[in-house]
């Protein structure tokens, strides 16, 4: 986090990197001293642009397939409580869904940033990437 902004307000200022070139997907690093480069916005949890269904309960692919479905607003009710989500847990996924919807446009002609590994297929910012730049 910056030490001036919280990372909202950072988020917040955050300009398009470059329009002339497709938005990428940027892996975030624990290493000393790492930083998110400037223009682009991190998209795990506990941000809104996080991927709800999580890899340690449903498996990397997945919660990313999961994740795809949810946004495409192909996931139904029933497959929800097939999935062991209870109703408060469905009514927070709402929610959660409709927030993103405000947030999508936001994104668009950013590159985001996650945990995954830049040599993997399977990544729910690459699913954002695709819903923010239609």
């Amino acid at each position: 986090m910056d030490a001036a902004f919280g990372i909202r307000d950072r988020e917040r200022c955050a300009l398009p990197i470059n329009s002339q070139r497709k938005p990428r997907r940027h892996q975030r690093s624990r290493k000393r001293g790492a930083r998110t480069p400037e223009g682009v916005i991190y998209c795990g949890r506990p941000t809104i642009r996080g991927n709800p269904f999580r890899a340690d309960c449903f498996g990397h692919v997945r919660s990313v397939r999961l994740y795809r479905r949810w946004i495409e607003r192909k996931l139904t009710l029933p497959d929800l409580e097939r999935l062991g989500f209870n109703q408060p847990e469905i009514n927070a996924l709402v929610d959660w869904r409709n927030r993103l919807d405000a947030e999508l446009p936001r994104l668009r002609g950013h590159d985001l940033q996650c945990w995954c590994p830049l040599t993997t297929k399977y990544c729910h910012v690459e699913v954002l990437l695709e819903a923010a730049n239609r």
